[in-house]
Order: structure tokens, then C-alpha cells, then sequence
């Protein structure tokens, strides 16, 4: 069976394909809270709605632990590290869920949204090893997997072009501009971005629920006030955390019952100390309730988000160049959503997607769409890489950046890119105690002036230290994507996968080669200028360097022959 494994903020799907038939592991009825609970008094993790359930006055709990991997890699959960978290959440997953249905697993895909790191990265693939114990293990970019899937499912209509994916999880949001190409089999994930937890998604809308519906009508039906921290639902004590948790799922359910039916009644007994409340609402005034909370969604929509596409040539004078719009997520299912969506994107066709756990359905056809049926499954990689570098003359270090930019560069996602070689024995890489130190730092791509004081306290993604007997020639770095980690060729020497590196250019030659075969025959073109241009492109088969030399005699060859075959209509 493939495996896919798609750890949302708010909740983890696990889907299984056997034999091109789905297997139902975690059906909707049974979503998996992302969360997790330390006990003192036990020593233990407890996940799930376990961990929602449990309520002890030293209890530890968090809710969007996915959040830390990208904000906070230092995060402590009780002793355990957030990598032991991380690890534990996947044992727990598969003694819980999928060792019950699954038994044997050929493969396995996680999703990782595009804006994680290396170490973020690193600390998922390396639990998901660990607690498997499979060697095919890939991290794929959430909006690449939905796409996968989507089209895989709707094989009649697959989405072509350029595609504007939007996620309305549990507890963000994320954006991402696709191109998909199904001729010439090609995915590529130009962009990924996100609306935080506190700005706009499912459980913001929990919440708003709860500030905005149910706390109001309490006061009004009881003439009882209900404290501050309830209505921020921050600081929260554990026993007003459970009192919190059981508004929250009840808002959820109020939430989904508007959805379907377009009103709800309900009638909430015990609400808070003892005070009950009851109503009816329907979907306009729902709307006009949480209006500030959907405002967000638009806001963003309109401004942020068309500032984006119009970097990347997709928006311009009032228009978006967008083919589609692929709405997923728990979220989009929300009330007024889809409205939203289609009110920001006039004249763009929006497709809501139904099906709950679309990106792990991705997930688990990955590798047979990446083997059999895509050429190319390409992304950007929005981060900037430092070295940092020791100047005798001050007896300091200071940053300098690499060239190579993984913000602009579409990436194949298995692939490995040389990004710089280390030249050692100078004088600005020798320590004090006679040292050749080799240390890289990874910012995020946009970030605000880098200083020296952004990376302190934070752990390089390569590290290492030559004694000065042992200096080494020329050192090249390279950014496996597959491993999720920067490399040297040493270290590179072991891995099986992937057997080769994948230059950055590598389709220009190939694609000259094709445009050679198509005019080669045409009778207009002067047969030595053919001959000529054969003989050009047979010399770059030996280049090995990447683009290839010559490119503008190529281009050359190729107006010339234009030329001749304007010449002769």
C-alpha cells in the first residue's frame, strides 16, 4: 500500500491507496486532532482527542504544534524536544490508525508546506524514518499533492494552466500560485504563502462564534458577564482551557449545521456556570455576526494577495491571470466562503473541492505520478542561505550571502543543485585556533535587514570544522532537496538517492535537440546551415557546465532558420 499522511494545523488525514482503490483510514467522521498533552503525573504524551479530553491542573497542552516547526524548532513540550514530539505523534498515529487497517506500506508521502525549512523539514522526515522504518519516505508540498490529486480523481478534466490554490485549514490559510501543464506533464509551485492562526480559518471562526454568537446571548438571556480571558480565549487556565475546548467543538457544530441546512437551532445547557443558552439563526445573520472575521479573508484577498500575483505577472490594471481556483480545505466549506472567494475572483472559475482529505489522497498517489505519469514536479524554495565567515583583522565573524537564489529557481523536488564551492585556506575562513570553519545559516526569502544579531542563538543547517592539517581542496555544497539538507560531496558519497545531480538548466540542450528534429527536414532551409547548427549542438553534449556555453549562438542558428522559412511563404 502507498501511504499519505497529511499533517494539517488543526488536524492529520491519513489516506491509503492498495491496488488504485482508496483505503478509508481516518474516514471524516474520525478527524485526528493535531494536538498534543504532557502529564506530569504520568511522564507521558497523550494526541488526539485524547489529549483534548485529559484534564489535570499540571497539565500541558498544544493545540497547532505544526505551527512551531516553522516558528519555533526550540519549542519543549514537558522534557520532550519538539523532534521527540514530532515522532511520537507519528507512532501514536500509526499504533492508533494505520498498523489496524494497513498491513504492509510500500511507500510513504508526508505533506510539508513549502515555507518549512531544512530543520523543520529534517525533523519530519527523519521521525517518519525512524517510526516506519521505510526507505521510500517523501516530504511533498501540500499544494502540489492536492493538485495530484484532483486530477487524478477528475481524469476527464484535469485542471490545466495556471491555478491559484486555496487551503482554508483549521487554523490558517495558506495561498499558492501552481502552473500545471498535463501535455507536457509538468506541475510547478511557484508560490506559498499564509494567513496566520489569529487572522482567518476554520477555528478563527470557531472563536468568532464564541465572541461574537454565544458569549453575547449568554449575557443577554442570563444578564450574567463571562471574563475577559473567555472572550480572548488566551491565558486560559486548564480547567477554563476544557471549559473553552467544549465551546469550540460546539461552535464547529454549529458552524457545519449552517452549512448544510442554511439555519441551526441549538440549546447549549451548562454553558458557563451553570447558565444555559438557546437559539435559532440563520445563514444571513450568521454572516452579519462574524462579518469582522470574514472581512479578513477579503481584505487580504484584495490587497496582499493580488500584490503577490502581480510579482509574479498574474495580476495587473484590475485583472488576475489566473485559469482556476482550487478551494480546499475544512475552511472553504464555512459558510459565505465560496461567496467570498467568487466575489474576489470575478470572471475566474472557482472549483470547491468536497472531498476532506484531497491532499492525502495526493499523498499517496505520489509516487506513481512522479514515476510513470510526470516528467517534472518543480518548486521554488523561498529561503536564502548565509555563510558565515571569520575576519583575522577584527577578530570577528560577519555574514555574507550565497548567490544562489532558491526564491526564483523552480527546483525539482527530489533534485540536488549545487549552490556555491567552498575555497579554503584563505584568510577570512581560518579561526583563531587555527581552524577552516564552514557554517551556513537559512532565512526565509523577504525577511527584513539580515544582521548578525538575527542569527544568534539559531543552529546553522551545515556545519563543520577542519583542523589546519586536515584542510580540504575545493569543497562543492549542495541543497538536496530530497534529503532536505545541505551537503558536500563527502557526505553525498553514501546516499543512493538521488544518483544524479540535477543542473539547473537541465531541460535547454534536450529542448534545442527537439527544435533541431522539427525544422531539420523543412526543404526551404539551407542544408549547410543545418549541418551547422547539428554540429553546434553536438559539441554541447561534452559541456558539461550548466546554462551551456554558445546559448547565443544557439539562439543564433535558430533566427536564422526562421528566417529561410519566412523568406520562402
Amino acid at each position: 500500500m502507498h501511504l499519505g499522511i497529511d499533517i494539517g494545523t488543526s488536524y492529520t488525514k491519513i489516506a491509503g491507496l492498495l491496488e488504485e482503490k482508496w483505503v478509508d483510514i481516518s474516514p471524516e467522521e474520525m478527524l485526528i486532532p493535531t494536538a498534543a498533552a504532557y502529564l506530569p503525573s504520568t511522564g507521558q504524551l497523550y494526541f488526539g482527542n485524547l489529549a483534548l479530553r485529559l484534564d489535570e491542573p499540571e497539565i500541558e497542552k498544544v493545540f497547532f504544534f505544526k505551527l512551531d516547526l516553522k516558528r519555533y524548532v526550540d519549542f519543549q513540550l514537558g522534557p520532550y524536544k519538539l523532534r521527540e514530539v514530532v515522532e511520537e505523534f507519528l507512532s501514536f498515529l500509526n499504533i492508533q490508525y494505520i498498523k489496524v487497517k494497513v498491513p504492509h506500506i510500500k511507500s510513504m508521502a508526508l505533506s510539508v508546506p513549502n515555507y518549512f525549512g531544512l530543520k523543520s523539514r529534517q525533523i519530519m522526515l527523519d521521525a517518519a524514518r525512524k517510526v516506519f522504518g521505510l526507505a521510500d519516505i517523501y516530504l511533498v508540498p501540500e499544494p502540489l499533492a492536492a493538485l495530484i490529486a484532483y486530477n487524478t480523481i477528475n481524469t476527464m478534466q484535469p485542471l490545466d494552466g495556471t491555478i491559484l490554490s486555496i487551503d482554508i485549514g483549521g487554523g490558517t490559510t495558506d495561498f499558492s500560485f501552481l502552473d500545471a501543464a498535463s501535455d507536457m506533464q509538468e506541475l510547478i509551485l511557484e508560490s506559498q504563502f499564509q494567513i496566520g492562526y489569529d487572522a482567518f480559518s476554520g477555528s478563527e471562526l470557531d472563536h468568532g462564534i464564541i465572541r461574537n454568537i454565544f458569549i453575547p446571548l449568554y449575557q443577554m438571556q442570563t444578564g450574567q458577564s463571562i471574563p475577559e480571558k473567555f472572550i480572548t480565549g488566551k491565558s486560559l487556565l486548564p480547567p477554563d482551557r476544557q471549559l473553552y475546548n467544549f465551546w469550540l467543538a460546539e461552535a464547529e457544530k454549529l458552524k457545519l449545521e449552517i452549512s448544510r441546512n442554511g439555519y441551526a437551532a441549538w440549546h447549549l445547557s451548562d454553558f458557563y456556570q451553570g447558565g444555559s443558552i438557546s437559539s435559532y439563526i440563520n445563514q444571513n445573520l450568521f454572516l452579519e455576526y462574524l462579518e469582522p472575521v470574514y472581512q479578513r479573508l477579503q481584505v487580504y484577498c484584495q490587497s496582499f494577495l493580488r500584490d503577490r500575483a502581480a510579482l509574479l505577472g498574474l495580476a495587473a490594471d484590475n485583472r488576475w491571470h489566473i485559469d482556476y481556483i482550487l478551494l480546499q480545505g475544512g475552511g472553504s466549506l464555512a459558510p459565505g466562503v465560496n461567496k467570498i472567494i467568487n466575489e474576489c475572483f470575478p470572471d475566474i472559475q472557482v472549483i470547491l473541492s468536497d472531498s476532506p482529505d484531497l491532499v492525502a489522497r495526493g499523498l499517496c498517489c505520489w509516487n506513481a505520478h512522479y514515476v510513470d505519469r510526470y516528467t517534472s514536479l518543480k518548486t521554488i524554495y523561498p529561503f536564502d542561505f548565509y555563510r558565515e565567515i571569520y575576519e583575522g583583522l577584527d577578530d570577528q565573524t560577519k555574514l555574507v550571502k550565497i548567490p544562489f537564489d532558491t526564491a526564483n529557481l523552480e527546483l525539482d523536488i527530489l533534485g540536488r543543485y549545487k549552490i556555491f564551492t567552498f575555497s579554503p585556506a584563505s584568510n577570512g575562513d581560518l579561526t583563531p585556533e587555527n581552524e577552516l570553519s564552514l557554517k551556513i545559516y537559512e532565512v526565509a526569502q523577504g525577511e527584513a535587514i539580515i544582521t548578525q544579531e538575527r542569527f544568534l542563538g539559531m543552529e546553522p543547517v551545515l556545519e563543520l570544522i577542519w583542523p589546519g592539517k586536515d584542510i580540504p581542496a575545493d569543497t562543492n555544497v549542495y541543497l538536496n532537496m530530497y534529503e532536505c539538507r545541505l551537503e558536500t560531496d563527502t557526505q553525498a558519497a553514501s546516499l543512493t538517492w538521488p544518483e544524479k545531480t540535477i543542473p539547473i538548466f537541465r531541460d535547454l540542450l534536450s529542448r534545442q535537440l527537439e527544435s533541431l528534429n522539427l525544422i531539420e527536414n523543412y526543404k526551404h532551409i539551407n542544408p549547410d546551415l543545418i549541418r551547422d547548427f547539428a554540429t553546434h549542438l553536438e559539441k554541447q553534449k561534452h559541456n558539461t557546465r550548466t546554462p551551456y556555453t554558445n546559448h547565443t549562438q544557439t539562439v543564433l542558428y535558430k533566427l536564422l532558420c526562421l528566417l529561410q522559412i519566412l523568406d520562402s511563404k
